[in-house]
């Protein structure tokens, strides 16, 4: 740790040239990739506009947000939809698998089994299943075509261009609220800080005590699926979390375009929130997988069999949502008690 006497500013130039520096190389490696579109590098400029937009010409930087929020929000549908088909339909084979590794529960036909004799997945020769999975193939690999077409139009919209346009912009004009303004390199670690305080409140939202409950993966190999929460009350939830995942992304992204003023003290708290940043993603994912379930579940005319698949699918993406909320509530305390919010050069600001 740097001590009170000293500094990691020194010689270091204003806030807005650190800014626009930082800006100007996503910018540069948005513009190299093309006609390829990296979504890092826009969720990264989205991030430094959202972080450091007191700086800016608010009204560039409103437009500028709203056009990279459409734009990662359209194209990342079809990779979305890619992971979505791909670990639902994991899930199933999980659940449907005869290997005999694999534990299922006693029957009523069989109730003297003992506990650890193993025949296959909880969902093994259920007449429901091949079903089920077609139907979800079927309608994510529709979806996922959709999601293409409608890609492939954004990147020919003048929408785009024009995005494009103002990314060229960056690389050498930053359009700044004051351009006449020479702040000094601090300011920028004050508006870090807020990100960090608004990352302490959307956790403290959490129901973490709930999270914090220790997680059994194989549960739903062994045992009945437990009655689920109420759709409103999960959509709830779903939405504290979604919003902690945006709060911890924001406070990643300010600290990158601060790095250059903090050095190597910035490795453990980024290699932190990266980690956190992995468990929201994976909840969020699970999350999404389980919606597509249910919404599969509510195609008309489908048989009981197949619904029932389909009900154990979203159940069993429900408790993978719960075990990445759980690996959130281990490591957010290490993370929080590691003091880097509290250092000297990250005080809040007043």
């Amino acid at each position: 740790m740097t001590t009170e006497n000293e500094t990691p500013l020194a010689g270091a130039s204003s806030a807005e040239s650190l800014l626009a520096a930082n800006l100007a190389e996503q910018a540069g490696r948005f513009l190299r990739a093309l006609p390829d579109v990296d979504l890092g590098t826009l969720r990264r400029v989205d991030g430094a506009l959202h972080g450091f937009g007191a700086l800016l010409d608010p009204i560039w930087a409103e437009t500028m947000r709203g056009d990279l929020a459409a734009l990662v929000v359209t194209l990342g549908q079809e990779g979305g939809y890619t992971r979505r088909l791909a670990r639902l339909l994991a899930a199933v084979d999980s659940l449907t698998c005869t290997d005999a590794a694999v534990p299922t529960p006693r029957t009523a036909a069989d109730p003297v089994r003992p506990p650890d004799a193993t025949v296959g997945g909880l969902l093994a020769h259920h007449p429901g299943a091949p079903k089920a999975r077609a139907m979800l193939e079927r309608q994510l690999t529709l979806a996922r075509s959709r999601s293409h077409t409608a890609a492939l139009q954004e990147l020919g919209s003048s929408r785009f261009h024009s995005l494009a346009d103002r990314m060229t912009l960056l690389v050498s004009d930053l359009p700044l609220r004051d351009p006449s303004a020479a702040n000094p390199p601090e300011q920028l670690l004050g508006h870090l800080a807020r990100m960090g305080e608004a990352l302490e409140l959307a956790v403290s939202r959490l129901p973490l005590s709930r999270a914090g409950l220790p997680y059994n993966g194989d549960a739903l190999h062994r045992v009945p699926v437990p009655a689920a929460e109420s759709p409103a009350m999960a959509a709830h939830e779903d939405a504290a979390w979604t919003r902690a995942g945006a709060a911890v992304r924001y406070v990643r992204y300010a600290l990158e375009v601060c790095r250059p003023l903090l050095g190597e003290r910035t490795e453990q708290p980024l290699a932190g929130l990266a980690e956190l940043a992995g468990h929201l993603e994976h909840q969020q994912e699970a999350a999404d997988a389980a919606e597509a379930a249910a919404l599969a579940a509510r195609t008309p005319r489908i048989t009981p069999a197949t619904a029932y698949v389909l009900g154990v699918v979203h159940a069993d993406q429900r408790l993978e949502v719960e075990a990445a909320r759980h690996a959130f509530s281990v490591s957010w305390p290490a993370f929080h008690s590691s003091g880097w919010l509290t250092d000297p050069w990250l005080a809040r600001s007043t």
